[in-house]
Order: C-alpha cells, then sequence, then structure tokens
C-alpha cells in the first residue's frame, strides 16, 4: 500500500478497527483490495469482480497525487522542554505531532514494560497484540472530536541500548531524539490510539498534551510502570462524579454546592453516618435522570434550581433530621439514603402543580414513611444500589403523588 501511495498506517489503522471500513473512501477501498488479493490470492476479493477497470484507473491515480506522507524520520527535536532529572523531561506538544510519530512506526508498544499482552491466531502463527480497550478509544476520540477533551499526559520512553537516545541542551531547552533511539509508550496508549482515530476522522484537529519523556532501561520502565499503576484506583461513583457524563449529574454537582444538602452527598457507593451523610451522588443523579431525564445543559440548570430550592426547604423544615442529628432518625426512614429519590419525585409534583413549598413541611409529615411496602424496599437485602430497588421506590412515591397520599 505504501508503494502504491497510501501513507504508512492507514492499513494498521484499518486491520486494528480504528478506522472502519465503513469510513474508507473509495480510491482507498479499491486500492486496499488490489493489494490483499495482491499478497492473498484469494478469488473472494478479486478486485475484478467489485470494481470497473476505469475505477481502479482513477484510483491508483488518485491516490498518488495526493501529498507525500509527512512520515517523520528521526532525529526529532522538541521544544520548551524542561528537564525535571538527567533522564525525566516534560513539554507540550500537538497530538498531531504524536499521531504522525505512529504512524511513521516510530512509537512501539514494549509488552516487557506495558500491560500483558493478548495473543491472536494469525499467518504467523500466535502472535502477541495490544490489550487494547476499543469502548475507551472511542470515547476517548469523540470527547477530542467535540472538543470537550481535557488535555492529558502521555508518557514515552526513549532509550538505546548502543549510543546516546537523547540530547538535551538547557540553554535553549530543546531535546533531540537521536537516530538509532526506541520509542516506546510508558502511558497513554489508549489517549493516544484515541488521538490516531480522532485525527483520522478530523486531520484539522488541534489539541495539545502534555507530554513526559523518560530515558530509562527495562528495569527501571517496569518499576516506573508498575509504580503508576499500584496508585489507589478511584471508585467508579467518584469517577462518574468527577467525569459529570450525564446532564443528571450537573445537576447532581449544582446541589452539592449550592444547596443545604452540601457535604451531605456521598461520593462513594454507600453514606458515611459519622460524616453526617444522607445520600450518594448516584443515587441523587439516578432518580433526576428518572425522574427529570434533562437533554441539555439549560434544561440541567432548570433542574438544578428547582430541586436547590425544594431541598432548601426540605432541610429547613426538618433540621434535625438533615442537618443536625440525622443518625437520631435513622429508623424513620425519613432520612434513608433512598428516599431522596421519593423527595425528588415529589419535587418535581410540586413543580407540575404549581404547589407552594410553603406546603412541604405538612406534606412530608403526612406521609408515613414505615409503611410495610416502602419500608421492605428500603431494607432490601440487594441493597441501595441495585436499580430495580430504586426504580421501585421511584413508582412507589409517583403512585403515592399521583392520588395525593
Amino acid at each position: 500500500m505504501s508503494n502504491k501511495g497510501v501513507p504508512i498506517g492507514v492499513f494498521d489503522e484499518i486491520s486494528k478497527g480504528i478506522k472502519p471500513l465503513s469510513s474508507v473512501e473509495m480510491p482507498l477501498l479499491c486500492i486496499l483490495t488490489v493489494v490483499l488479493f495482491d499478497v492473498t490470492n484469494d478469488a473472494q476479493i478479486n478486485p475484478g469482480d467489485w470494481f470497473t477497470e476505469k475505477e481502479l484507473r482513477v484510483s491508483l491515480e488518485s491516490i498518488a497525487e495526493r501529498p507525500s506522507s509527512s512520515r517523520v524520520e528521526l532525529p526529532v527535536t522538541m521544544e520548551n522542554v524542561i528537564s525535571i532529572l538527567p533522564d525525566s523531561y516534560i513539554t507540550k506538544v500537538k497530538m498531531s505531532f504524536l499521531v504522525s510519530l505512529f504512524h511513521s512506526q516510530l512509537i512501539v508498544y514494549d509488552y516487557e514494560t506495558q500491560r500483558s499482552p493478548k495473543y491472536k491466531r494469525g499467518k504467523e502463527g500466535v502472535v502477541p497484540v495490544p490489550d487494547l480497550n476499543m469502548k475507551s478509544v472511542k470515547d476517548i476520540a469523540k470527547s477530542m472530536l467535540s472538543e470537550t477533551y481535557l488535555e492529558d499526559m502521555i508518557t514515552l520512553n526513549v532509550y538505546s541500548e548502543d549510543l546516546e537516545a537523547l540530547d538535551y541542551n538547557p540553554n535553549t531547552q530543546t531535546l533531540k531524539i537521536l537516530s538509532g533511539a526506541t520509542i516506546s509508550i510508558l502511558d497513554g496508549f489508549h489517549r493516544l490510539q484515541g488521538g490516531v482515530r480522532a485525527l483520522a476522522i478530523n486531520p484539522e484537529l488541534d489539541l495539545e498534551m502534555i507530554l513526559s519523556v523518560r530515558s530509562y532501561d527495562t528495569e527501571t520502565a517496569k518499576k516506573y510502570f508498575g509504580q503508576i499503576n499500584t496508585v489507589n484506583t478511584v471508585k467508579k461513583e467518584r469517577l462518574k462524579e468527577l467525569k459529570q457524563e450525564k446532564f443528571s449529574d450537573l445537576v447532581v454537582r449544582d446541589i452539592q454546592k449550592k444547596s443545604d444538602l452540601r457535604g451531605k452527598i456521598a461520593s462513594a457507593s454507600k453514606i458515611s453516618e459519622i460524616a453526617g451523610q444522607l445520600t450518594t451522588f448516584d443515587i441523587m443523579s439516578f432518580g433526576v435522570d428518572s425522574v427529570y431525564n434533562p437533554k441539555s445543559k439549560l434544561e440541567a440548570k432548570e433542574v438544578a434550581d428547582n430541586l436547590i430550592t425544594f431541598f432548601d426547604y426540605l432541610a429547613g423544615s426538618f433540621v434535625d433530621e438533615f442537618l443536625g442529628k440525622p443518625e437520631a432518625y435513622r429508623n424513620t426512614n425519613r432520612n434513608h439514603p433512598l428516599i431522596f429519590l421519593g423527595y425528588i419525585v415529589i419535587a418535581k409534583h410540586f413543580t407540575d402543580t404549581r404547589r407552594s413549598l410553603a406546603e412541604l413541611k405538612s406534606f412530608i409529615e403526612s406521609m408515613d414513611f414505615r409503611e410495610e411496602k416502602l419500608d421492605e424496599l428500603l431494607h432490601d437485602r440487594r441493597g441501595i444500589n441495585n436499580s430495580k430497588i430504586r426504580n421501585s421506590v421511584i413508582k412507589y412515591f409517583q403512585d403515592k403523588v399521583g392520588s395525593e397520599l
């Protein structure tokens, strides 16, 4: 393919699924078919069965007339580089620069210093391949393309057993990767593949990344990789909160910041009674999504404003239960973590019926939070993180407010 004018790395993108066949333009598809047939002699992909002679000729001419691939060769010089230690440097670069290194086959995946490979059977027998999570790659690419991706760090290891791999000039703050050096990716392989995918869709994408360059031998590289991957993992509930991927998450974040429930919504999968927490971020987000289902930032802001006012009225009407001594009222179910799903239903009911929040206290006091059916749901052995239980609690309250208790 390279001999016919196709840039280096395009076949890798297609074979790995980074560039789906459905997105390949006709000239490239023609050449891909021609090359695969030449190599395999597989009668099922005979180009003559799929394309006319004119299509084949025009495709070859079209690809050949394109500007030559921006293939990168060593040495490569980077500017504005800060030296942390003699074998550690940091700078910022365009993602397109890193992708061009990858397409030029200068960045390799070193199985000795990375995650264990997966194995696939090919013509040459069983071969190792990077353990790549394509969903993660696609999510990263999508975020990059929508320009919501925040600059992140990629770590490269540049080394050579026979000669100097790097040359740093402290006066000009330039770092040169010398000819003969090997460049492996120590951290950020999925980020790099996300960039490859994003730039294949939008070659004009302007995204900067933080680049850390190390020059470690194999044993030091292994130690470094082990170090960055044994840091305590972040709980999925906390990741959800930090990433704020859904509009309902934005609503809960506002409630956390601006209402009297500040400090009362746990980031983890369960509350800390010692800290006086009442419910969890995930429960609240689930409730907002199920009851309000905001579909834009504007809707999310409107929902947040309503719920902030509602929970201020609620907490202000029952200070001891929610703010003062919540632990003393656990057996009432009025501040059970799942009961906040019910409060979200009640909040929407008050908004929809234009009912004054001045009536909220008497409305809540008229409810039986120890009713047998509700009590069974709240204390079901499947726990507060079970979606069926959560949905059942929401339906219970929807039925209640629908009949005005």
